[in-house]
């Protein structure tokens, strides 16, 4: 065939292949419920993805409002990825309900208790990377290999975190709900749990009082984002610390991610 002739159809095919290779490098668009699922999705994606977190670290996920700007990403997104707890929330049902958006595949990830607790991170971190992989399978390899580096750094800061805690380990403390399972894990005594500020009336924390009546407590450990004040009270009138702890990365600068976030969890446990 004469060049000239041959040139449309080289061009033609270039054009093909490169469409091809753009589709494939087209970057995933992830939806996070938290950023507990957000930091295992960046990190599992690298710098390939463009994430977008429905509730921020620093807030009740329950209480959380979802901005225009969500919605817009959400018409555009290949995954979203949701904690169980948030499957019946009305802010979910109104965002899907409204973007229509049918290559959307949503997850729920069952993991339940606190994802603080290295074992259940752990779970939670092979479930979003089969759900990534789903979504994406030409990435599969990619996020195999980084889950398995995430998994090896989370078994050994586990271990880190219990050998900081062994001092304290049986102290008694009185502790929201919401941190009740991770302290367990810690190997604190969890004599008694309360709710959050709006629902630990004085009633309430009198009951708690009258419960631990007589007994040494070295602690009161309160949840951030249920509003970190409710177990004042109780701390004041024990005259023994007063601990906020977060369930959550991303809710201060000093915890980015999952790693800082048990880190100084269990650095402040450890001062009691």
């Amino acid at each position: 065939m004469h060049i000239r002739n041959f040139l449309p159809y080289a061009l033609l095919l270039l054009a093909l292949c490169w469409g091809g290779n753009a589709a494939a490098e087209k970057p995933l668009k992830i939806i996070a419920g938290t950023s507990l699922i957000e930091d295992i999705a960046r990190d599992l994606s690298g710098s390939t993805a463009e994430i977008l977190t429905l509730a921020q670290g620093s807030n009740c996920p329950g209480h959380e409002n979802f901005k225009t700007g969500d919605f817009v990403f959400a018409a555009e997104s290949d995954i979203l990825l949701l904690h169980a707890f948030q499957r019946d929330m009305p802010q979910v049902k109104t965002m899907l309900e409204a973007v229509k958006n049918k290559g959307l595949r949503v997850v729920f990830v069952p993991v339940r208790g606190s994802w603080l607790i290295p074992d259940n991170q752990k779970e939670a971190s092979r479930h979003v990377a089969a759900a990534l992989a789903k979504a994406a399978p030409h990435e599969a390899a990619v996020f195999t290999a980084r889950l398995q580096k995430r998994l090896a750094r989370v078994d050994s800061l586990g271990a880190e975190c219990l050998a900081m805690l062994a001092p304290v380990r049986g102290k008694a403390v009185l502790a929201s709900a919401m941190q009740a399972e991770f302290l367990a894990w810690a190997g604190l005594d969890v004599l008694r749990t309360y709710g959050r500020a709006e629902d630990a009336g004085t009633g309430a924390l009198a009951q708690v009082l009258r419960a631990v009546r007589g007994k040494k407590i070295c602690g009161v450990i309160d949840n951030r984002q249920s509003g970190g004040e409710a177990g004042l009270p109780l701390a004041l009138e024990l005259k023994t610390p007063h601990l906020v702890l977060s369930s959550f990365p991303g809710s201060g600068q000093d915890v980015p991610d999952y790693f800082s976030l048990l880190r100084v969890n269990a650095q402040a446990l450890a001062r009691l």
